[in-house]
């Protein structure tokens, strides 16, 4: 067995494809280098192979061969961390049970009564901002009581935190593939899209290759779909042409067939919303008759009155739910089952949007009448969980363009412009020529220009080609991903690194016990007028409910209701680590926040969850001396 360290070591270095250094596993663990060399062999003793592979130079990291065929039993247990925990359990009280049997609990995930307490009590922290909820316990077993528009509102707001844009980053989606590179696929994509001048919108694109990366492994495990929706229409168009000039490429890379009904089903996402011109909207199943567009209209709208959230609008999501559907149709007439490889994955790491996909599972088997399994739910769930990224992504940059007096061709180029990026941006003006004070008029983000232009304005410039081609939207592309960077930076720059003031950070900070560290921040906290008397007290109070510790060697304590006259974040870095709750701490960063100042919250955990994702920089920041280096640290 796996003790609880070799665990947490599994799940900091899960998908995590670079290396990490002992010293660094040790900083973050509280032991010593000689501990991790000792639990990384234990961990390769246990599972029979080399899980994770060493280098003397390098360190340590997941072997990625190892880990598509090692079944790590980590990856069975739904809920790993005290969030994921906790997630479940909301979940289970939303959905599953009116109340839960907190024994039978203990036994869904594999944690003591005692962990399960605490759970209890980082639920009832995170509903606070929801008057009306109460985690009530009564005996053994515990229920979630309040309004309904409370408990939605919960879980719109667990479900924004479960996605937090990774079904926009094609490095993330990259990682459900074990037998081949995502990202290489995509490049044979765009270089197929761009013989053809083929363009599809920005949004559309990560589903695009989701669905891709599915058709691929299919093929690859000679688990093949069939469909009946060929026809001389679709096989004449351009979308048709794309996608076999696409799979041949694909099949002089990895070896796969060259399979004509995924040609059929990829052709019909390319079409896009043209796809229900060429096929056929009812379909059949037993003697009954049935319109894909009403399923599909009926699945969105008892979304939104179930959730409260509304897709209802989302063109790609129609169209895909369509097509699957359809193709989901066609398997259960023929009795054929597709696996769904990602299916531990998905119920573990996106939970939320798997319950979604349920809720549609079910809807769907209410009215086709057929038995839907978790691998279909899987699917559909990963189409809901792309709408529901799409859905958030409303920031629009303000862009002028700059051209030519040529009707006709610049008309073309900013049609070009707003088909492909109109979902993150919007063309405000559009000039004949540069003047610089009617270009600050408009408070522009981005200037794209078909001319060569300089000037002294510190807006980004983006010279492009009158007819937009690949080179261009990739130009386009990597400057709205740089104004997103830039964007967060300034903002974190601005706003939180001027919260923490050299006379509130310490170093070499000798504690035995998390009350020594927070009587001797609190005590100066109050001594310059940050805090009132009662600050410390509430800090206290928080902390009996649940440690504020975190596993990575961190703790963040901070009040429930009480707020600070000033904000400010303190921090402490221990000499030496000391046990705070689970685990061991040797960064303390307290938090002192004005009541007019709660949107930095936010903004001071988005940075963490980013911080947190990168071993070596979190590791860094443990080993800083002053405060000028630890700024530097968290802007870097």
């Amino acid at each position: 067995m796996l003790n609880k360290r070799q665990e947490k070591i599994i799940l900091i270095m899960e998908g995590n494809k670079h290396w990490i250094t002992g010293k660094e596993l040790s900083r973050m663990l509280n032991v010593s280098d000689r501990t991790i060399r000792s639990d990384i062999d234990h961990i390769n003793k246990y599972y029979e192979e080399t899980l994770i592979e060493s280098n003397l130079r390098y360190g340590y990291r997941m072997h990625q061969g190892a880990c598509a065929n090692i079944p790590v039993t980590l990856e069975n247990i739904t809920p790993q961390t005290p969030f994921e925990r906790c997630v479940y359990i909301i979940q289970e009280l939303l959905f599953e049970k009116h109340e839960v049997h907190l024994t039978t609990l203990q036994d869904q995930v594999f944690v003591s009564g005692y962990s399960i307490d605490n759970d209890l009590k980082r639920i009832k922290k995170m509903i606070e901002p929801y008057p009306t909820l109460k985690l009530i316990r009564s005996k053994n077993f515990i229920r979630l009581e309040g309004s309904e528009e409370s408990k939605r509102k919960l879980y719109k707001e667990l479900l924004a935190a479960e996605i937090q844009g990774n079904f926009f980053n094609l490095n993330k989606l990259a990682t459900f593939y074990k037998d081949f590179d995502l990202l290489q696929i995509k490049q044979i994509l765009e270089e197929t899209f761009e013989k053809y001048h083929f363009h599809v919108r920005e949004m559309a694109f990560p589903m695009l290759m989701l669905h891709i990366g599915i058709a691929i492994e299919r093929i690859l495990r000679h688990n093949f779909i069939h469909t009946d929706r060929k026809n001389e229409v679709i096989q004449k168009s351009v979308e048709y042409e794309i996608a076999c000039d696409f799979f041949n490429r694909v099949a002089k890379k990895i070896r796969i067939e060259i399979v004509e009904d995924e040609i059929i089903l990829l052709t019909l996402l390319l079409l896009g919303k043209k796809s229900t011109d060429y096929t056929q909207d009812f379909v059949r199943l037993c003697t009954q008759k049935y319109s894909l567009q009403e399923l599909v209209d009926g699945i969105l709208e008892d979304l939104n009155k179930v959730f409260a959230i509304d897709l209802t609008e989302d063109m790609d999501l129609k169209v895909g739910l369509q097509v699957h559907i359809q193709s989901l149709i066609e398997r259960h007439v023929k009795n054929v089952h597709v696996d769904n490889v990602y299916l531990e994955e998905i119920k573990r790491k996106i939970p939320l949007v798997f319950e979604m996909g349920i809720r549609v599972g079910r809807y769907i088997e209410e009215v086709l009448k057929m038995k839907i399994d978790e691998s279909e739910v899987g699917f559909i769930a990963l189409h809901l969980g792309s709408a529901y990224d799409r859905l958030n992504q409303n920031r629009k940059y303000r862009v002028v363009m700059v051209y030519p007096n040529d009707q006709a061709l610049s008309n073309l180029c900013v049609q070009k412009v707003k088909n492909r990026f109109s979902e993150r941006l919007d063309i405000v003006e559009c000039m004949n020529f540069f003047e610089e004070k009617a270009m600050l008029s408009k408070e522009p983000d981005l200037i794209l220009t078909v001319l060569p232009l300089k000037h002294s304005l510190e807006i980004p410039t983006i010279q492009i080609s009158l007819f937009i081609n690949f080179e261009d939207e990739s130009k386009i592309f990597q400057a709205l991903n740089l104004l997103d960077k830039q964007k967060f930076q300034l903002e974190f720059v601005s706003k939180i690194t001027t919260l923490i003031e050299p006379s509130f950070f310490y170093t070499d900070v000798e504690a035995q016990a998390p009350e020594d560290v927070i009587n001797f921040m609190c005590d100066r906290l109050y001594q310059k007028g940050y805090v009132d008397k009662h600050f410390k007290e509430a800090i206290l109070l928080r902390e009996e409910m649940s440690a504020t510790s975190f596993a990575y060697s961190f703790a963040i304590p901070h009040t429930m209701n009480v707020a600070a006259k000033k904000s400010n974040l303190s921090i402490a870095i221990l000499k030496k680590p000391i046990t705070w709750g689970e685990y061991d701490v040797k960064l303390v960063i307290l938090l002192a926040i004005h009541e007019a100042d709660q949107k930095l919250m936010k903004l001071f955990f988005d940075w963490l969850s980013i911080a947190v994702s990168d071993s070596k920089k979190f590791a860094s920041l443990l080993e800083v001396k002053t405060h000028e280096e630890f700024i530097e640290q968290m802007i870097e």
